[in-house]
């Protein structure tokens, strides 16, 4: 009787055993002792917990712009260069042989406001600012000293003389003996060329500044071209009305192939796209913020639609410029707030 139940048992610890067997599992052939057999069984459910775990969750290719951790490396759009506005706001990591990024913020003072505008360009690897005029309301000396502790200063940096500026100031920052003229960088000097217009002083067609800045601008073989002014040529109705001298330099713009007029005086934000050319107000700076910004009293200038425009909202314009096809020619473009907010996206392709 004691031989039959332990054949018995034997025989029912064999078919646990090997049931895995017919179950599609794999295992040896020897004879399990119970420690054995648990663990092969703890074991075996671990490896199937494991391997779901990993089915939910396996490492994909990075997906640039989604602003996820797709291959689960701890980093956010690493590598991802920033071709087209099809990016819903500027990758921090890009391609800088196929991207040029510069910022533009006018109106600017020394304060607290100005240090989170250029912590702003930092975190977004801007390579070149532009002031489109603005910057000594108070200690000019001291803004300079915040552009350059950033790493903007004279060879990276344009300023254009506004009308609460020195000029000679601006000479001195420019290495020039004008406050108008062409500006290019030394690192990027076939990509970009500045076209700085001073409207503090004669400027229109008759005036030796048009002619000295036609010569340069349909000279001029860099990829992109961009007017810089403070007194805006175009602006709806707000604290400064627009310059006068529209129909004297936009056939030069147009004729020069220039890609932008970047503008400020008014302390908000606007942007138009006249007849295939961007002609933006950028008074963002923190002279003025919040409720003392300027107002918008209309939304048109002669007829032409403000695409965007908005007040009460320092920040800073970001603008991609495109190296990959110079024809056509393409850039991409953001307005962030001071909280990191993007305000406003616009694609030279489409406006």
């Amino acid at each position: 009787m004691f031989i039959i139940c332990f054949s018995l048992i034997n025989l029912i610890y064999v078919t646990i055993l090997f049931s895995p067997i017919a179950l599609g599992s794999t295992m040896t052939s020897s004879i399990l002792d119970n420690k054995h057999m648990n663990y092969y069984f703890f074991t075996s459910f671990e490896s199937n917990r494991n391997t779901d775990s990993q089915q939910r969750v396996i490492p994909q290719p990075e997906v640039c712009g989604d602003r996820q951790d797709n291959d689960l490396n701890g980093l956010v759009d690493e590598s991802c260069s920033v071709e087209s506005s099809s990016v819903g706001i500027p990758a921090t990591n890009f391609n800088k042989s196929k991207t040029l990024r510069i910022g533009i913020v006018g109106d600017v003072d020394s304060n607290q406001g100005l240090t989170t505008q250029l912590e702003i360009a930092n975190h977004y690897n801007v390579q070149a600012l532009i002031i489109p005029g603005d910057f000594e309301y108070t200690n000019g000396k001291e803004v300079l000293s915040d552009l350059q502790s950033h790493g903007f200063t004279k060879e990276n940096t344009d300023i254009v003389v506004g009308n609460h500026d020195s000029g000679n100031e601006v000479k001195m920052w420019l290495g020039n003996n004008r406050t108008f003229g062409q500006v290019i960088f030394d690192f990027a000097a076939d990509k970009l060329a500045l076209f700085n217009i001073d409207a503090n002083i004669k400027f229109d067609c008759t005036s030796p500044q048009f002619e000295i800045l036609k010569t340069q601008i349909e000279s001029s073989s860099a990829w992109f071209k961009f007017a810089v002014v403070h007194q805006p040529f175009v602006t709806v109705k707000s604290d400064h009305p627009p310059n006068g001298e529209f129909d004297c330099y936009d056939p030069l713009f147009k004729a020069g192939r220039i890609d932008g007029v970047l503008q400020a005086h008014n302390h908000n934000y606007q942007r138009f796209n006249i007849h295939g050319l961007v002609y933006g107000v950028f008074g963002t700076g923190t002279h003025d913020t919040g409720s003392s910004m300027y107002p918008l009293d209309s939304n048109t200038w002669q007829g032409n639609d403000c695409l965007k425009c908005i007040t009460g909202e320092n920040g800073i314009t970001i603008i991609d410029l495109n190296l990959n096809n110079i024809n056509p020619k393409h850039y991409a473009g953001w307005f962030i707030n001071m909280e990191n907010q993007v305000l406003d996206r616009f694609d030279s392709s489409v406006g």
